[in-house]
């Protein structure tokens, strides 16, 4: 557990969470300036020294497996310019916007969960590649990638808040031993309870899966029958971080194990050790068996 620090509060000592809901745009803020600097190509040096030197925790986290390093971020940015351009305009200003109303999102998780204390969460710009990550240290939200998904400020403000309250979760799994190691069904149920809870905090789903939800309605069935055939190896490609598909959305490891999780917490009598059943995800198998989960 976070250490908490002794904060001397109108005349009253109160205990604070030592995370205390930080909203951190530093980053995402420092590239936009240094994008300015060059209209037309950008340099590994410029990338190092004016973004990745300086950088929060949060481009700690998301440089391994994303950003990679200065000369892959460059090639990026001059190869996807006008997508990073998109990112500035549009998803930069909404997440500056977006500071309270997503600290709610992060207190709403927090309560649902039964955690003492939340997480930080730090705005980027990436190597094009994720939309966020998660760890112990924090949440991570990738702006350019995200600027995919929407058209006006409006949509990336509910988009953005959508994707704290997803990967959120995610940091709370890693603290609770749920490491995403594992079966199939033990990574779709790790993402699609990420999913349950982003959709029962936002009122519904997010823009990013509504194809794959659209298509998870209409074919269930067929879906479950070929997931349940292989839900026991880790052989994970054709369902989970799989990006696109010649014959179907992607992700639909996501959907289906969403719509398990759903099932487990329909089924249970008491909703709050249902989440924190599914939140420690000891035994998929158990959890599949008592959700009642099996379209056909």
């Amino acid at each position: 557990m976070k250490c908490r620090i002794l904060l001397l509060f109108a005349g009253l000592l109160v205990w604070q969470p030592a995370w205390s809901q930080e909203y951190i745009t530093e980053d995402a803020e420092r590239f936009a300036a240094l994008l300015a600097k060059f209209p037309d190509e950008i340099t590994p040096e410029a990338i190092q020294s004016g973004y990745l030197k300086p950088g929060t925790k949060g481009i700690k986290i998301f440089t391994p497996k994303r950003i990679q390093n200065a000369k892959n971020m460059a090639d990026m940015v001059n190869t996807y310019r006008s997508r990073y351009d998109e990112g500035v305009a549009l998803m930069l200003p909404a997440a500056l916007e977006s500071a309270d109303a997503s600290r709610e999102i992060l207190d709403h998780v927090q309560q649902l969960l039964g955690q003492e204390e939340s997480a930080p969460v730090y705005m980027v710009f990436g190597g094009n590649n994720s939309g966020g990550t998660a760890s112990r240290k924090g949440l991570v939200v990738g702006l350019e990638v995200l600027s995919r998904f929407v058209e006006t400020e409006a949509e990336a403000k509910k988009l953005l808040k959508s994707f704290i309250a997803h990967e959120v979760v995610h940091v709370y799994q890693y603290n609770s031993g749920n490491k995403g190691r594992g079966n199939l069904l033990h990574h779709s149920l790790r993402e699609g309870f990420a999913d349950f809870i982003e959709n029962m905090v936002m009122g519904g789903i997010s823009s990013a899966e509504r194809e794959r939800h659209t298509y998870g309605l209409a074919h269930e069935a067929e879906l479950w029958a070929k997931f349940r055939q292989v839900m026991h190896t880790k052989d994970i490609r054709s369902w989970m971080y799989n990006g696109d598909q010649e014959d179907r959305p992607a992700d639909l490891g996501y959907w289906i194990g969403k719509r398990i999780c759903a099932a487990f917490y329909a089924q249970s009598q008491d909703k709050h050790q249902a989440l924190q059943v599914l939140l420690y995800l000891k035994d998929p198998d158990e959890i599949l068996a008592r959700s009642g989960y099996n379209p056909g």
